[in-house]
Formats: structure tokens, sequence, C-alpha cells
């Protein structure tokens, strides 16, 4: 019997899901909420997270990076009936071990839960093929703009909100350093004025430099 932890906003999925899993001798624990799934998963150390992606209080993604800096070892997969498979790259990204379509019949997600119960990563083929092309794109992107990887660094605590002092103390590096790369950043991404930090944020988000 494996502990499973299902988290999705949608009621009527999440109950069916339950039911499904628990017909195959699973002990289930559902959340509609991720902030109270925070709160309990440790406690419950459970053997596999199945969650949705799009859900309004935290999506799929910051959830990964939640449950990161929690420190919850357990396997995740994510589900989502959206067919718009960035997130689905990126939740990929931050280690999730399979994607399944909320469209998938109970008997294909028993399927694809066998295959990640075997330490393998399970992904549909379309999906993989869509996944391998925005992988593709953001190389590009990073090649196109000529970022190097300190510039790609400081664009990432520029849309954390950090000041470049805070920026200069998380990489070791003096402020005058910072304002150095931060040229280079802008000139690349061809922002500039007062607003250039929001600007150079809002192109990489285009582009898929960053992460949302």
């Amino acid at each position: 019997m494996n502990k499973i932890v299902i988290i999705d906003d949608h009621q009527l999925f999440l109950y069916g899901l339950k039911l499904t899993l628990e017909n195959e001798n699973n002990r289930v624990v559902t959340f509609d909420s991720p902030f109270k799934a925070l709160i309990e998963i440790k406690n419950i150390q459970p053997d596999l997270i199945l969650m949705d992606l799009s859900m309004p209080e935290m999506d799929g993604v910051a959830m990964m990076d939640a449950l990161i800096e929690a420190e919850v070892a357990s396997p995740v997969v994510v589900l989502s009936a959206c067919e718009n498979y960035q997130n689905v790259y990126y939740a990929l990204q931050k280690g999730a071990m399979g994607f399944i379509p909320k469209s998938y019949s109970p008997q294909e997600m028993l399927s694809a839960l066998e295959v990640i119960s075997k330490g393998d990563i399970f992904v549909p083929e379309h999906v993989a093929i869509e996944i391998d092309n925005i992988a593709n794109l953001e190389v590009k992107n990073k090649q196109d703009y000529h970022l190097s990887d300190r510039q790609l660094q400081i664009l990432k605590l520029i849309y954390e909100g950090k000041k470049n002092r805070e920026i200069a103390d998380a990489l070791c590096i003096s402020q005058d350093t910072v304002k150095f790369h931060q040229k280079g950043l802008y000139n690349a991404l061809q922002v500039s004025g007062s607003l250039s930090r929001l600007k150079a944020v809002e192109k990489a988000l285009e582009l898929g430099l960053l992460k949302a």
C-alpha cells in the first residue's frame, strides 16, 4: 500500500482520482489548497504527490519550489487539463517525475503511475515533443541574446526583487560589478531608460529566459 497525497482545487476531479487510487489499495490524503498541503505534508511523508499545475492560490511550479524549500523528498507528478506545456517543462526541470493529462482514463493514469513507481519519468509522447521544442527555444534565445551565466544570475535576482546591494551580497561581488553586468544585460536584451529593470524582466519572461 502506498501513501499518496493529491493536491487539486477541483473537487470533482479530486474525489474521482481518490476513489480510483483507493480501489488499488492505496491510502490517499487529499487537499484542495496547496497551503494546507504544505502545512501537513511533512507529517504525512507520502510515497507520491499528485498535484494540479493550475491552482489559484499557488501554481504547480511555485508549489514545486515550496516543496523543495520544505525539504519534502516525495516524488511529484503534475496533472493538468491545459495544453500550454511551458509550466510542465518548468516542473520537470525542478524535479517532477512525470506529467499526466487530466484527459487520461483511470486505467491510463494507473499505467502512468506504474511507470513512475519504477523510478522512470513519464511524459506522453506528444507532450515530450512539445517540451523538447520549448527547451530548444530556450537554448536558442539564450544564444541569440548572448547572455552570460553571470548576467542570467543577476537577471534572476532582479526578478526576485533584489536591490543591487542584495545582489552583490548574494553573488559575493561588488555593487560596481553588479552595475557592470547589468549594463551588459540591458544592452543584450535591448532595453533602456528608468524602467530598465522592469523591461528586462518582462522581455526575459516573454523569451523564456526566466521561469514565472
